[in-house]
């Protein structure tokens, strides 16, 4: 557990037993694998969809505290199987500075182990629930499994418009953050307006999440982020900065940038990297994509007023301003 959390000692504390919930249930792993299991799940980063999830559950009168932990940490292990399967996709050897489980097995047993997590994730979920509904769930993991097959098809294809990009990332990331709002108040058994609310607040949260994210990539500090800065570009994965930056050139009638990356092949020299990087820049590529993560943020903040309830309308704005204020 990092320190991310030291200001909310109740919310850490929980946070700790969804932890050690993970731990115990990838502990009963066997044989070679379960070591470099327990490594994954133990290089948690913010835990920030269980974080979500036990924050709006306390939208209520309900005592809802064990459900809400065991949902978190199924949602969490899910999310764990997820970095495994993108880290396959991305042949990424190494996250937060450390070997990744297909840097250690390879991608077939990788698939495997990411795999494991899940049906373990299924196994954690009692289906006695309070007010969890099924189809929420499979609609998430559905989205957050299109959103990964559409991006590696589309591998070394820099050219795609704005709205596919928003439409994948929607999938991979906000699908989550929105199930992980959505989960907390669910067991609240909440009226509609609530589940709608906690559902656009994670969205739109999980929105400038990702967008703040792959701008670092154009603009982080490669120690802290333990990878290389420009690293989705160099594998080919086109995200908002450089869409913003082509659109701009376009505009401008240049064509310096498009030719750059129509004619170089993935995974882009480092060169060719390093020129897109300022590129990027000078077009103002970063500065647009800020404006639109900001504009996420907005629509978060407001609907977090409607809920009527000022100490989870606290810890989502802080959440929020944290990850916004983040350099890794």
């Amino acid at each position: 557990m990092t320190d991310f959390w030291n200001d909310e000692p109740h919310l850490k504390e929980k946070l700790e037993t969804v932890s050690s919930t993970i731990e115990n249930t990838v502990a009963t792993a066997h044989g070679f694998i379960r070591p470099i299991l327990l490594e994954h799940v133990q290089s948690v980063g913010k835990m920030l969809r269980p974080t979500l999830v036990l924050i709006t559950s306390t939208l209520g009168e309900h005592s809802v505290t064990d459900d809400a932990i065991r949902v978190a940490s199924v949602i969490e292990l899910i999310h764990l199987a997820s970095l495994v399967h993108d880290d396959i996709i991305d042949s990424a050897t190494t996250r937060r500075g450390k070997s990744t489980i297909y840097a250690k097995l390879g991608a077939k047993q990788a698939v495997l182990a990411g795999d494991f997590l899940l049906a373990k994730a299924l196994l954690l979920t009692s289906g006695k629930e309070r007010g969890m509904d099924s189809r929420v769930v499979s609609a998430a993991l559905s989205r957050l499994c299109e959103s990964e097959l559409e991006q590696d098809a589309g591998q070394g294809d820099f050219f795609i418009p704005r709205h596919a990009y928003l439409r994948r990332i929607a999938g991979k990331t906000a699908s989550l953050f929105a199930l992980s709002c959505y989960a907390g108040v669910a067991l609240q058994e909440a009226e509609p307006l609530k589940l709608m609310l906690c559902h656009r607040i994670g969205y739109c949260m999980g929105m400038a999440f990702q967008i703040q994210d792959d701008i670092l990539d154009y603009t982080g500090n490669s120690s802290k982020l333990g990878k290389n800065t420009g690293n989705d570009l160099k594998c080919g994965i086109p995200t908002l900065p450089l869409i913003y930056a082509l659109e701009q050139e376009q505009m401008d009638g240049t064509t310096e940038l498009r030719d750059l990356l129509q004619s170089s092949k993935t995974p882009l020299k480092q060169k060719t990297v390093d020129r897109a990087l300022h590129l990027v820049a000078s077009l103002d590529g970063v500065q647009k994509a800020q404006i639109l993560a900001e504009s996420y943020k907005m629509r978060a903040l407001s609907d977090m007023k409607r809920l009527g309830h000022p100490q989870v309308e606290r810890q989502l704005g802080n959440l929020l301003a944290k990850l916004s204020k983040r350099s890794v």
